[in-house]
């Protein structure tokens, strides 16, 4: 017998196919719908790399063009917690009818049997478990995309890793809601790399979907070449962050994990969105709350993503 599918609910920012934005979201979703040992039940958005709206039409897009169109995708969060952080314009975050509700609806409806990969802010989770803070014990784990946990940004404009960045009272909450977790971050999720030579492959040995696709890549290294000159990673190529942390679902072997205590700075004057994490050496350390990526097999993810976009429609 093989292994169980492991069914998701994928929450994200997609931004593939807006002009000069970020790319790997569309290919997490591409990769999840592409890996088959996971079913996609449902795709959530949420304001962060494009506003939420945008987001969903995007990612109704996307799924159509794969030929998925059967997933449902329910609009989230439009803002972050914290009014603060808000643009004067957001709407209210609102939850009526709401992709929390529905996260929410689905997970205690079979408990222990979803998995939610989150790989945007982490809005729509923490009013989820709001919400219902039973959904803690509902759903079969958590894997996130945010956090820096043994390096750091290295960038005075945005300390913290974007999504935790974006809305780190949200990311606070479900680290400390007792939820299982796996995180995977910016330290780790930046040594996986999609170069100009991949786009071109793709776009030659590929479908409709990589031809898409490796057009917004050309742009967006393009993009990350003008603003970041002084990172020599972003030269020729871009990070695959997001895809990593929905590969790590089936295949967890890609990466090396470590228990630990992470907590989110959310009133911090010089460090919004900090993931400081305990690595739990000193005597009586705190409980561990999650368990965080601190190595990858980069050619081996290269491998098996660059094969699974190619055999995309």
């Amino acid at each position: 017998m093989g292994q169980p599918l492991s069914r998701i609910v994928l929450d994200t920012d997609l931004a593939m196919g807006a002009p000069g934005s970020d790319i790997d979201d569309g290919f997490a979703l591409a990769l999840a719908l592409a890996d088959p040992g996971i079913k996609v039940e449902v795709v959530t958005t949420v304001g962060g790399n494009s506003d939420v709206v945008t987001s969903t039409r995007l990612t109704k897009e996307l799924l159509a063009l794969l030929g998925r169109e059967d997933v449902p995708v329910v609009t989230g969060a439009s803002a972050p917690l914290d009014p603060a952080l808000r643009r004067p314009d957001a709407p209210p975050v609102g939850t009526s009818g709401h992709a929390a509700v529905e996260i929410v609806r689905r997970a205690t409806a079979e408990p222990g049997e979803l998995t939610v990969v989150a790989i945007g802010p982490l809005t729509n989770i923490a009013l989820a478990l709001t919400i219902e803070p039973g959904l803690a014990s509902a759903v079969k784990e958590v894997v996130v995309m945010g956090g820096v946990y043994l390096e750091q940004t290295n960038v005075a404009s945005m300390p913290g890793e974007y999504n935790f960045w974006c809305d780190p009272h949200a990311a606070q909450v479900v680290l400390s809601s007792g939820v299982p977790l796996r995180l995977v971050g910016l330290d780790v999720t930046r040594r996986v790399r999609l170069t100009r030579d991949d786009a071109r492959e793709l776009a030659r040995s590929g479908g409709r979907f990589a031809a898409l696709a490796a057009e917004a890549t050309e742009g967006w290294i393009s993009y990350q070449e003008e603003v970041k000159p002084g990172e020599e990673l972003e030269q020729g190529s871009c990070a695959l962050h997001d895809p990593l942390a929905v590969a790590v679902v089936t295949r967890p072997d890609l990466v090396t994990w470590k228990d630990a205590h992470v907590s989110v700075e959310t009133a911090g004057r010089v460090t919004r969105g900090v993931a400081v994490a305990d690595l739990l050496m000193w005597k009586d350390p705190p409980a561990p709350n999650c368990r965080i990526a601190t190595a990858v097999d980069a050619e081996a993810f290269r491998e098996l993503f660059l094969g699974r976009m190619a055999a995309l429609p």
